[in-house]
């Protein structure tokens, strides 16, 4: 899946609110499982925030497992055209794009 946005910048896979993982996993409950806070940008929240606005410079297609009840969930892997993560500092992270099957 190439169109995978995610809104977790303190995710260390968070690339301009682009997804860089080579896969991630959605559990039965539509959180992201494969959610890792970047330690590095835990310091930098305003100063250094250049690298969320940049222009996307990779293209990688990342493999979407999904173990929720989805209507996009076809033998536990995601057929949406794209996925959006969400949730902010104290939530989990969500598959905002999950649609109960």
């Amino acid at each position: 899946m190439k169109d995978l946005k995610c809104g977790k910048t303190e995710c260390c896979y968070n690339k301009a609110y682009e997804c860089c993982a080579k896969e991630i996993e959605v559990t039965d409950c539509a959180g992201c499982k494969t959610y890792k806070e970047d330690d590095r940008k835990s310091n930098h929240h305003l100063f250094e925030a250049g690298e969320d606005f940049a222009k996307r410079s990779f293209d990688i297609d990342t493999a979407v497992y999904c173990k929720a009840d989805c209507i996009f969930n076809k033998d536990n892997i995601c057929k949406a055209n794209g996925i959006t993560v969400l949730g902010d500092l104290s939530q989990e992270a969500v598959c905002a794009t999950f649609m109960k099957a």
